[in-house]
């Protein structure tokens, strides 16, 4: 998986929305911002005014449960990798067998395509369903009607684009130990790439790792 922060609002965006609330100038100095907007936004609650903050984010790598997921969040905007285009990545692979021979060289190649899990089973049950799709590119079923055999391990990238608010709403549930482990992964990676001086919005809606 991977995440990289392709663009984000500046902090003084949501401080001027807030100096329109109390009719105030707004403030030049980055600490004074701050302070500001953590004292409307995180400790008054009246998070509103930083959906001004927008975050956009390259995201690669995920598997289709997760995207699914992110589903869930709807105040946010998502472009996908498209299967109608891009199923035809599998049709130069060779078989992904299961066989004592190749079972260690297949399932390194089909981690270009899917997520494998900590469950031997799942991952064996995952090869034979990327094998009956890249079967079915290569017999040249289209895209559109091979792609109903995906599974939800396949891995896909899309861009995301949330603001401040909701992505608080996000961390909080995705970064939980009930949620899924792989998305988890994907809401500390986000947080890690978010730039320094806009944590203190997040630091306390992220859960500490269980040990």
């Amino acid at each position: 998986m991977k995440v990289k922060l392709l663009d984000y609002t500046k902090l003084e965006v949501a401080d001027i929305a807030i100096s329109k609330c109390y009719n105030k100038e707004p403030y030049k100095d980055l600490e004074k911002q701050q302070a500001r907007i953590n004292r409307v936004a995180n400790v008054s609650k009246h998070s509103s005014t930083i959906e001004h903050l927008v975050y956009v984010f390259d995201i690669d790598g995920i598997s289709r449960a997760v995207l699914q997921e992110l589903a869930r969040h709807r105040i946010a905007s998502y472009t996908v990798k498209s299967t109608r285009y891009t199923l035809k990545e599998l049709r130069d692979e060779k078989e992904f067998s299961l066989s004592l021979d190749t079972i260690t060289e297949d399932f390194k190649r089909a981690e270009k395509y899917v997520v494998l899990t900590e469950s031997g089973k799942v991952n064996e049950a995952i090869i034979l369903a990327l094998e009956e799709l890249r079967w079915l590119i290569v017999q040249g079923v289209p895209n559109d009607i091979a792609k109903y055999c995906l599974p939800e391990a396949y891995k896909t990238a899309l861009v995301m684009t949330i603001n401040a608010r909701a992505l608080q709403n996000f961390l909080e549930l995705r970064t939980s130990s009930h949620a899924l482990k792989e998305i988890q992964d994907l809401a500390r990676a986000m947080y890690e790439v978010i730039p320094e001086e806009h944590k203190f919005l997040f630091k306390d809606k992220v859960n500490e790792k269980d040990k």
